[in-house]
């Protein structure tokens, strides 16, 4: 009540004692008043904190910046000595942290960085925090604390404590404590839950950070993974270009092999053909078979040659894709073998309607290798059988129209010992003499080849005596009409 009123009531009130028992009533009825002005002043700034903190989550600020301020504004509102925000060390249990953020009082050291051990809270305080417990400790010398808990709070000058948890979703990730270091202090209700209020919010904050975290770490991942296929399509690009290169001096490798070996070769046989028609008469039988074998022997570099240029043109060919129907293809090589070898009687089986994408050119090539193959090696069997077909497509597969075909060249020819099977696909292997079945066994090379070039793969069994099968695959692409 202030001097004037007072004077006013005194002027009124004649009688001292009715003065007074009018000043007692008063005061009984303005004290409730000016409690509840104050309490209402308090939560009206608690608001406004609230408010500062909420606009400051809003804001592109960092976790630090968010500590900090707050431990100011909460440390003036409720008049305290220190706020500050501890945070424990992940993997240590709840029994190990520091304190990362705080505002403290000049007269009172800085609790920031130090690292502070409780082997207690861990196993038996902990969980609680985690569900919510929020602790208000009027004087730490009163409140029946253990020694550990008393020893921590003492180095930091501690008298009266409040905390409350600070929570990453479901995790106790720390603290926000309240000192008061120069005294006692009850803590008030409102008091307690305006700090509780503010915690949540700042558990909001760490939310935040952490998923900002993951999308930083995930932003850098792929940064570094385009980072990666950048230099991977830099190598790419620079092996393509090397590949280029080589095959440009492969090329010119292959022209000069073609011109620069095939003149002395010709020469070598046209010399000896010379001798044999002009100078028959001064040599014997061994003079006679040493030059047939030297005509014998270039002729058959000169189809080394010649098959060595045509392994390095499947290489280096250009492909154009089309659909190709193999059935007719296949059909039309038999065709031609019969007609080359007209004494020959072969049963050879084309399953109809198989068709696939490729170049037609190549692919020709493949059947033409495995057929004639196929041919050469049934020349012993009476009843010579040559078979050209698909595997069925497995019917339990969902994509089954995506499968790519299994395609085979199957005989009854002499067959091959399965130990040897890996020679067969390299270029001049070969597993039966060039006396018992003609050939430079560089087809199947050129079988593999193309077949690695339409993106399939192609692979061989067979038993000695019981035939062969071969078989290849070209590739996943569906079938254009």
């Amino acid at each position: 009540m202030n001097s004037e009123l007072r004077s006013q009531i005194r002027d009124l009130c004649r009688d001292d004692t009715a003065f007074d028992q009018l000043q007692q009533l008063l005061a009984a009825e303005i004290q409730p008043l000016q409690r509840d002005l104050n309490l209402a002043n308090f939560r009206l700034e608690r608001q406004h904190a609230l408010f500062d903190v909420v606009t400051r989550l809003r804001s592109p600020l960092d976790l630090e910046t968010i500590f900090k301020d707050t431990a100011i504004e909460i440390r003036k509102l409720m008049a305290a000595d220190r706020v500050g925000m501890f945070r424990f060390y992940s993997e240590s249990h709840w029994n190990d942290g520091e304190f990362v953020s705080e505002d403290v009082a000049p007269e009172f050291d800085s609790a920031l960085a130090q690292k502070i051990h409780d082997d207690c809270f861990g196993d038996r305080f902990a969980i609680d925090y985690q569900k919510g417990r929020v602790q208000a400790v009027a004087d730490i010398y009163t409140a029946g604390l253990s020694d550990c808990h008393l020893k921590i709070l003492a180095q930091f000058q501690v008298r009266a404590n409040l905390v409350v948890p600070l929570l990453q979703g479901d995790s106790l990730w720390g603290l926000l404590c309240i000192h008061q270091c120069h005294a006692p202090r009850e803590w008030q209700p409102t008091e307690v839950e305006f700090v509780t209020q503010i915690a949540n919010h700042l558990g909001v904050a760490l939310q935040h950070a952490e998923l900002l975290a993951k999308l930083q770490a995930e932003i850098v991942d792929r940064q570094e993974a385009q980072q990666q296929a950048l230099e991977l399509n830099h190598g790419l690009q620079q092996a393509v270009s090397e590949l280029k290169s080589v095959n440009k001096e492969l090329e010119t490798f292959s022209y000069s092999v073609s011109h620069d070996l095939r003149a002395p070769l010709r020469s070598i046989d046209g010399f000896s053909q010379a001798l044999i028609e002009d100078c028959i008469e001064q040599l014997d039988e061994t003079g006679h078979d040493y030059l047939r074998r030297i005509r014998a022997a270039t002729q058959r570099m000169g189809q080394l040659i010649d098959d060595l240029l045509s392994l390095s043109r499947v290489i280096r060919s250009d492909m154009h894709r089309e659909p190709v129907t193999l059935s007719l293809l296949a059909s039309q090589i038999f065709a031609d073998l019969q007609q080359a070898y007209p004494d020959r009687q072969v049963e050879s089986i084309v399953q109809p309607d198989l068709l696939d994408r490729g170049d037609s050119r190549l692919l020709h090539a493949i059947l033409e290798n495995l057929l004639s193959n196929a041919w050469k090696f049934t020349a012993t069997r009476p009843q010579a059988k040559i078979e050209f077909g698909a595997l069925p497509l497995v019917a339990t597969v969902a994509d089954a129209g995506h499968q790519p075909r299994t395609y085979f060249v199957r005989d009854n020819g002499v067959g091959f010992d399965m130990a040897y099977v890996e020679k067969l696909f390299s270029p001049f292997q070969r597993l039966h003499s060039i006396q018992e079945f003609p050939g430079n066994g560089i087809g199947l090379a050129t079988v593999q080849r193309i077949v690695h070039r339409h993106g399939g793969r192609v692979w061989a069994e067979g038993s000695i005596d019981r035939g062969a099968t071969f078989y290849f695959t070209l590739t996943t692409e569906e079938v254009g009409t």
